[in-house]
């Protein structure tokens, strides 16, 4: 029973984090450029900055997934004892590819939240005509999602794995003949 909890809760935010990636990459700042009335200067109009908070929302949902499968499992180090076989050997490569994902994930969802703040600002022109107003790049957010559910299929893939190769608790079969000689 625990074992089907912790695979769906983990799923359901993993599932999350994969939607928010992909409307932080629909909705992303976009620029267009205005002649400032005031000053005379061009500047660079931005639409809402939404996408920062998607971004930032996906990431929790990221790591309470993955905080969730490594408590489920004890973060393989401090777990009971496992039983030599593919499903530990292959468990441990599914491990190891999680937490790759998640780090590129987490790094592709901070710097895309991290560019989209920055240029949402506004940007004045005080070098002549030629302005160009940056983006936030939709790959940034679409990379995010792409290892989001990477790291979503590895870290199932490793608890189902593991939770395989737990070796099965020591069960007493009732009272034992003592040890001693002499009662």
């Amino acid at each position: 029973m625990v074992k089907i909890v912790a695979l769906g809760v983990s799923l359901l935010f993993y599932i999350l984090s994969f939607c928010l990636s992909v409307a932080a990459a629909v909705k992303r700042s976009t620029a267009v450029e205005e002649v400032d009335i005031a000053t005379g200067k061009i500047r660079c109009l931005y639409t809402s900055d939404i996408s920062t908070g998607l971004a930032a929302g996906a990431l929790i949902c990221l790591v309470v997934a993955h905080v969730v499968i490594l408590f489920a499992t004890r973060c393989l180090c401090c777990g009971g004892k496992l039983i030599p076989g593919s499903a530990k050997t292959f468990g441990i490569f599914a491990y190891i590819l999680s937490w790759f994902c998640f780090i590129v994930a987490s790094s592709a969802l901070i710097a895309g939240a991290a560019q989209n703040k920055i240029q949402t600002q506004g940007d004045f022109n005080y070098f002549g005509a030629n302005v160009t107003c940056r983006e936030v790049r939709k790959s940034v957010f679409e990379a995010a999602a792409a290892f989001s559910f990477l790291t979503a299929l590895f870290s199932e893939l490793y608890y189902m794995l593991i939770s395989k190769a737990w070796a099965p608790e020591w069960q007493s079969n009732g009272p034992s003949v003592g040890m001693s000689p002499y009662p």
